[in-house]
């Protein structure tokens, strides 16, 4: 164990320099360190003294394995990791990224974590970026997602993942099967995937796939329970025991039988968190479901970081049931995704009054980066030409406090955003929320009209279910967007739906749920009013992102 930890001290070591460079504190020669790594290993029964001696080890290097040795912590390490983000130590794990293409994925791509690179090759960023290419992507990709079905909890798309051989191996049988737990509730993270079913698994599921065999006549009753929340599940109980009722001795196929027989409608599963009940005669909340959607803002072309053109992403829209589409790819700013200025922005509008006709209607927008101080990266002639304009931050995450929010805030009340997007910047399992206070975001949002978005990609749900609730309070709509970089990330919008419908979110608080021409009139209605509202900001951005 004491070799081992030391070689991969050592190890850490190497890959530390090579990142920091010039930057490191110490005369570290990455190549060499590393070299020693293996002689470290296999070191066996070798004391501290016997490896200070081995080739190429200095006193520094000699330290650092005595500390590791002794299981203490090292100074030098810790000095290190103190420079360095410390997601980069992760991306070590993904087989085929050494430290120099670490360091470029850091330098030029902002990539700090394992999922900043999920992220990152799920947009293609890695396609363009010298010595990667398709076939890196793609491994980079799968790498990632094999270490995070290695972690505590799953987003929602990872867990269908793992789960999908087992619901396909049950429907095969013949028998019924519904997916329960924390993933039907509209959880952003699970622990695990919950399968109620008919019949048994032919074979052991995957860990973290629990299928529950739900008796002859009792199916509705144990998709109650395995449902949950725990909480909701002990209210009927408590209602069942009060009306005489044996609750665990209820039959039904449906969940509707047993509410029904408890006098209740059904809670949508979204809504069990709590105890909260229906009673019959009672009005059941109207929660949005994905066919209210009639549209879809944001979503990318490979005018961008997108994987497919206009015309594929049309006819992908028209088959997800959708009447219009916005397109909104990157802006300059974000030179890492191939960002448009405004004459290619130009360029594009064209190109998409040339692709109507596909089954939907598309329309024309952009993903205007918001800068440092909360200006956009597109004058205001650029932008008032886009039927819709969504703004978001793509850098800058690490400004806090009453900066950060003071940024934000400037770029709601531009009387040309229409659309604040992802706002909080967070990467589930990857990055945390930018730190501003969000309440202010969503007062100058009611302020200007500016809608909010709820990022349907499972890597986001951004905004999260408390701040959708406070959105809806404040009378602000939420664009649930798929944020789509490929054909088929417009399936995205049923991550979207579940969280929406878990903030107690009705089609009334959407925004996509407007036909095209009522979006539109929305759009001229809301920037009208927002010129008699908010103070308009400078036509262009001379600051640096």
């Amino acid at each position: 164990m004491g070799r081992r930890a030391a070689s991969e001290a050592l190890a850490e070591l190497a890959f530390a320099a090579e990142l920091l460079g010039d930057a490191c504190p110490w005369p570290i020669d990455a190549k060499a360190t590393a070299g020693l790594v293996w002689g470290v290993r296999q070191a066996e029964g070798a004391t501290t003294a016997d490896m200070a001696r081995l080739p190429g080890m200095t006193p520094l290097l000699a330290a650092v394995v005595d500390d590791a040795l002794h299981e203490r912590p090292s100074p030098v390490m810790q000095q290190l990791k103190a420079l360095l983000p410390p997601g980069l130590f992760e991306l070590r794990r993904v087989k085929g990224l050494g430290p120099k293409k670490v360091q470029r994925l850091w330098r030029e791509l902002g990539i700090e974590s394992l999922g900043e690179l999920e992220y990152a090759c799920r947009e293609n960023r890695l396609v363009t970026l010298d010595g990667f290419g398709d076939k890196t992507q793609q491994a980079a990709l799968e790498a990632v997602s094999a270490l995070a079905s290695e972690a505590g909890l799953m987003r929602r798309d990872s867990a269908m993942a793992v789960a999908a051989e087992t619901i396909e191996a049950l429907r095969r049988l013949g028998g019924r099967v519904d997916v329960a737990g924390a993933w039907r509730r509209g959880c952003e993270l699970v622990d695990e995937v919950v399968l109620v079913s008919t019949m048994a698994p032919p074979l052991p599921p995957p860990a973290r796939v629990r299928v529950v065999v739900a008796p002859p006549g009792a199916f509705g009753r144990i998709l109650i329970e395995a449902t949950g929340s725990e909480a909701h599940v002990a209210s009927l109980r408590a209602r069942a025991e009060a009306r005489g009722i044996a609750f665990d001795d209820h039959v039904g196929d449906d969940e509707d039988d047993v509410y029904a027989a408890l006098g209740l409608l059904p809670t949508p599963p979204e809504l069990r968190e709590q105890g909260t009940v229906i009673e019959i005669g009672q009005a059941g909340p109207r929660l949005v479901r994905r066919t209210d959607l009639l549209g879809a803002l944001h979503n990318h072309t490979t005018a961008s970081d997108g994987a497919d053109d206009l015309v594929t992403m049309a006819r992908a829209a028209a088959a997800q049931g959708l009447a219009w589409l916005g397109i909104s790819d990157h802006s300059a700013a974000a030179a890492y995704a191939g960002g448009l200025d405004a004459a290619r922005l130009k360029d594009q509008r064209a190109e998409l009054a040339r692709a109507q006709g596909e089954g939907v209607r598309l329309l024309s927008g952009v993903e205007s980066d918001i800068m440092k101080e909360g200006h956009l990266d597109l004058d205001d002639d650029a932008l008032v030409a886009c039927d819709v304009v969504v703004a978001s931050m793509h850098q800058r995450y690490g400004l806090r406090g009453e900066a950060q929010t003071a940024r934000l805030v400037r770029a709601a009340l531009h009387p040309l955003v229409d659309v604040v997007g992802h706002p909080t910047g967070r990467l589930l399992l990857a990055r945390a929320p930018a730190d501003f206070d969000v309440a202010a975001l969503i007062d100058a949002c009611a302020i200007s009209g500016t809608a909010v978005e709820l990022n349907a990609n499972p890597a986001r749900l951004d905004f999260g279910e408390p701040w959708l609730r406070l959105a809806k309070e404040r009378g602000v709509l939420v664009s649930i967007a798929a944020d789509a970089h490929a054909a088929d990330e417009l399936r995205n919008l049923e991550h979207g739906i579940a969280v929406a419908r878990r903030a107690g979110l009705g089609p009334d608080d959407i925004l996509n749920t407007r036909s095209a021409a009522e979006l539109l009139s929305w759009v001229q209605a809301r920037r009208a009013r927002a010129l008699t509202t908010t103070t308009p900001t400078p036509a262009g951005a001379t600051e640096s992102p």
